[in-house]
């Protein structure tokens, strides 16, 4: 029997997720032969996916030089948040019919994780597992193009590491707007779990004039 073709790799994923992570800084450029060689792909496709980036503004194409990462843009990321805001909140509440029981255990054990890793983790382990909060909670809702669209505009925000949140306070703040989502959830109460994860999404840091020069929270 021939063999079944492998999977489609999604490069410009990989790397926006590499950007996210704090793989690569704001305004650092990206050279071919070490993505070549990191990521084991071919040249053709990789520049594909770099033009995929630069299309998305994750990265800046400059000619005749390449591509970097673009630079924070604090007025675009606020837009950007209300945008999220729109989507998050439909992809929450198109969620909250199917979290039962095992769902709640499942969310309250990714809120668990995010709470370690604001105490003893990693930028990255923040990122990672408060990330997975919103995902997990997502991909219950019955629209799969919904989620990877809120995923995609969350990557075009830009505004990642290296310090993910200027402050232990707003790491904090960030667990209990878990919180206040799991709460609706549990209530089943679709306006709360609205207004909930509107006001987490917007609560970034980014939306606070006085920590302008300073990095903003993904939501």
């Amino acid at each position: 029997m021939p063999r079944a073709p492998r999977p489609k790799r999604h490069l410009a994923t990989e790397i926006a997720l590499a950007i996210r992570n704090g793989g690569y800084r704001p305004g650092e450029w990206l050279r071919l032969v070490d993505l070549e060689a990191q990521l084991g792909a071919k040249r053709f496709d990789l520049r594909a996916a770099l033009a995929e980036l630069a299309l998305r503004q994750t990265l800046e194409h400059v000619p005749n030089r390449g591509f970097r990462v673009a630079l924070p843009d604090r007025q675009r990321h606020r837009d950007m948040l209300q945008v999220r805001a729109l989507l998050e909140v439909e992809a929450a509440v198109t969620a909250l019919p199917r979290i039962d029981a095992a769902a709640l255990a499942l969310l309250e054990a990714k809120a668990d994780a995010f709470d370690a890793a604001v105490e003893a983790g990693s930028t990255t382990s923040q990122s990672t597992t408060n990330l997975d909060f919103h995902d997990t909670l997502y991909r219950f809702g019955p629209n799969p193009p919904l989620v990877e669209l809120v995923i995609e505009t969350r990557d075009r925000a830009r505004l990642w590491p290296m310090v993910l949140w200027p402050s232990v306070s707003a790491l904090r703040r960030s667990a209990e707007g878990h919180r206040q989502i799991l709460a609706a959830l549990r209530a089943g109460d679709a306006a709360a779990l609205a207004e909930s994860v509107r006001a987490h999404i917007l609560g970034s840091a980014a939306n606070d004039p006085s920590l302008d020069g300073a990095a903003a929270s993904p939501g």
